[in-house]
Formats: C-alpha cells, sequence, structure tokens
C-alpha cells in the first residue's frame, strides 16, 4: 500500500478527539513512522580532505504518519572508515504527512584528522552514520534514537596517495 493512501485513511479520523489519537500514535509509533535513509542517488556523503576539511551528507526522511512533523534537531556521528565526526543540526522544518524531505548538512571536520582521513579514504570505505531526531507533532514531542546506518558509500575528494606523502 503506499504511503499516500494510509495517510487518505486517517484523514478520515482526525475528528476523534487527542485523547484517543495519543493512544492510536504513541511516541513510539509515530517514531516508527518516520523513515530515515541517506539520499539514494548521488554522492549522498562527500569527503573534502584539504587544510580545512569537511563533509557533507544528505539525508532522507520521509513521514508517514498522517500527521505533519517538525524536525526539531538531529544529532549524527559519521565514522568514516574508523574516523567519528560528530554534528548537531538545529533548525527546525516541518516535513508533512507523506512528504519526502530531503536534509543537507555540512560541517567541519578536525585539521587533526586530516592525516587519518587520507589513509582511510585509500585503504577502505566502511563508513556509517548514526543519528539521533527529536521531533515535534499536535500529539506529542518524541524522538527517534539509535537510527543506524551502515554501508554508507562516502566520496572522498582531495585524496593524497600515500607514496605522495613520503
Amino acid at each position: 500500500m503506499e504511503i499516500t493512501s494510509i495517510i487518505q485513511i486517517w484523514k478520515w479520523f482526525k475528528w476523534l478527539p487527542k485523547f484517543i489519537l495519543k493512544r492510536i500514535f504513541s511516541k513510539k509509533r509515530l517514531a516508527e513512522l518516520i523513515y530515515v535513509d541517506i539520499k539514494p542517488r548521488g554522492e549522498a556523503v562527500r569527503v573534502s580532505i584539504n587544510e580545512t576539511s569537511s563533509f557533507n551528507i544528505y539525508l532522507q526522511f520521509i513521514n508517514m504518519s498522517p500527521f505533519e512533523v517538525e524536525l526539531e534537531r538531529a544529532e549524527l556521528e559519521l565514522n568514516f572508515s574508523g574516523v567519528g565526526v560528530k554534528s548537531t543540526y538545529l533548525k527546525k522544518c516541518k516535513i508533512k504527512a507523506g512528504e519526502i524531505y530531503d536534509l543537507y548538512i555540512t560541517d567541519y571536520i578536525d585539521s587533526g584528522r586530516n592525516e587519518v582521513l587520507n589513509r582511510m579514504a585509500q585503504t577502505c570505505n566502511e563508513s556509517s552514520v548514526a543519528l539521533y531526531c527529536g521531533f515535534n507533532s499536535i500529539l506529542h514531542v518524541f524522538e527517534k534514537e539509535n537510527v543506524y546506518l551502515s554501508a554508507v558509500n562516502v566520496k572522498y575528494m582531495g585524496v593524497k596517495r600515500l607514496e605522495e606523502n613520503v
């Protein structure tokens, strides 16, 4: 069944009082209805390795609940082949029922990690993202915790060959 058809069905039940809707859509259930993944096409995760290294990531949120939700904050930890980088996104954004929302995050990486990132970029690409999100809705303030996305394909830019560093 498509997302839109599920949402269309629930629109008929919006007249129900909030206390009943809160029982049907608990915090846990609302969190389950928010799907989070890496954007599927193109270069969804890119790391630039230079004097001021940075990363870019495109996350995709799909709101499968019948209610509009607001992404209040997102905390993510990217593991680039053994090098951990943390970032926080605090800009609020509304995601309508049934909407697919792409979130673009860019942040800087400590200069002390450049050499390790450069070495890891050449030897392996086993990267992952751990994500925590806080949401608001008309029914609850809820969290989506422990979202772990493995096998993230990272595009490394500015990588120097190991022989060049000698």
